[in-house]
């Protein structure tokens, strides 16, 4: 027997009604974002790029990162493509992470529009590297199309830095650098700028002066000079660490993505035996002057004598094996060192000086303490010294094993100084 005439075919839900029209959503810009991030097309590198990463932020066929300050709102601007019959208001909403929303209702016509959404709560006061997912819906009678939106929003306490000051350009900000900077920075468990620095060095509790074989060359380990990311690629090989200098560069360069308020500068400090005996320290600004730190000789009785930081106990007229030797019975040979590279960092009316493995000073005038003492020494032919003369011990007894891993080989140093100069 047939269906009455005008009946529904049978098993058809007519409970819930057609949508009348369709809000395709063509692309999404984040208004709100800092605009800072460089280098979106060099997502696999840790190399510094100046071309700005590309707007909008999201379409059907892209997804570019987005950095944002913590406890701001959100903004969008939507360009839509809407088919309707007739214009007509639709409550327009979009649920994002943490109960964020948007709710706006807008003037559906056929066509292409745009609108502005701003989230009624701001994001969470922390750091965070998470996908900021909304799920759009409007009235029973309109369909949005897609319903949901992913960007990568990288959450920050300011705009990160867009163009370098430093020389290895550690500060500029890329999407992976950000990223590893708010992943570093939130286990510090805190939003003071300071107990976040001291979470990044804590990270280095020694410093290395000799290349590590498990380091691909091109980033010239320990020193990390370089043009493929600076003192960046050091995230990967922790374990190996790096110079001094080196560990300060990629600190400040962290600190510059995650736009962290304060002042961050790279010292060295050193001392000088014609200068008060070596009891002034000695202080520079590194990026400014990379030549600064010790860097002495003299020829006494027709030995070449140099200068020298040392980092663990020594006996005038001993011999020694090359700096940081690893010797039989497990400990290491003393160290001779340039300077000690700091970070001098200031905030909230206060100052620090954060020295990796050496700790927190509250003054430059400690920083000279992590050595052991100043001496002359003469270089023998199998890289190993002898030590002619202490001219200042700064602190007695043996250097602590996080100490005597060394700040900036002095040798390395002399010899590339006598092959440019000669």
């Amino acid at each position: 027997m047939g269906e009455p005439s005008g009946a529904p075919p049978r098993g058809e839900d007519t409970s819930a009604p057609r949508p009348e029209s369709t809000i395709r959503i063509e692309s999404i810009r984040v208004d709100s974002d800092h605009g800072t991030l460089r280098g979106c097309d060099e997502p696999s590198g840790w190399r510094w790029s100046d071309r700005a990463c590309p707007e909008p932020e999201w379409t059907a066929a892209s997804r570019v990162p987005v950095s944002h300050t913590l406890g701001e709102k959100v903004h969008l601007a939507l360009t839509l493509e809407t088919t309707a019959a007739t214009p007509v208001p639709v409550p327009l909403k979009g649920e994002g992470p943490g109960g964020i929303l948007f709710r706006q209702t807008i003037p559906v016509s056929p066509g292409t529009s745009s609108v502005t959404l701003v989230s009624d709560l701001p994001l969470p006061r922390k750091l965070d590297d998470l996908s900021f997912d909304v799920r759009w819906s409007a009235s029973e009678s309109t369909s949005v199309v897609p319903a949901v939106t992913s960007l990568p929003l990288l959450i920050t306490l300011g705009p990160p830095r867009s163009e370098p000051l430093a020389p290895y350009k550690e500060d500029g900000a890329t999407p992976r650098r950000v990223a590893k900077a708010v992943e570093w920075a939130k286990r510090a468990n805190s939003l003071d700028p300071h107990a976040i620095v001291e979470s990044f060095l804590r990270r280095f509790p020694y410093y290395a002066l000799l290349p590590n074989p498990d380091v691909p060359a091109v980033y010239d380990h320990p020193r990390y000079f370089n043009d493929v990311g600076g003192a960046w690629p050091m995230v990967e090989y922790v374990a190996a660490s790096g110079e001094c200098q080196a560990i300060v560069r990629l600190v400040r360069g962290m600190l510059a993505q995650i736009g962290a308020p304060g002042e961050a500068r790279m010292l060295v400090v050193w001392a000088d035996p014609d200068q008060g005996g070596g009891e002034k320290p000695l202080v520079d600004d590194w990026e400014r002057n990379p030549r600064a730190g010790l860097s002495k000789t003299r020829v006494v009785d027709g030995k070449r004598l140099s200068a020298a930081l040392v980092d663990g106990p020594v006996v005038e007229g001993k011999s020694y094996p090359p700096s940081h030797t690893r010797l039989p019975d497990g400990s290491v040979s003393p160290g001779l060192n340039r300077y000690e590279a700091c970070l001098e960092f200031s905030h909230g009316g206060m100052t620090r000086y954060y020295c990796g493995g050496v700790g927190v000073l509250s003054s430059k005038h400690d920083i000279l303490k992590v050595f052991w003492g100043l001496v002359w020494v003469e270089f023998l032919p199998d890289e190993g010294f002898r030590v002619e003369k202490i001219v200042r011990r700064y602190r007695g007894g043996e250097a602590p094993p996080e100490a005597v891993s060394g700040r900036h080989p002095i040798r390395s140093f002399l010899r590339r100084f006598a092959r440019r100069f000669a």
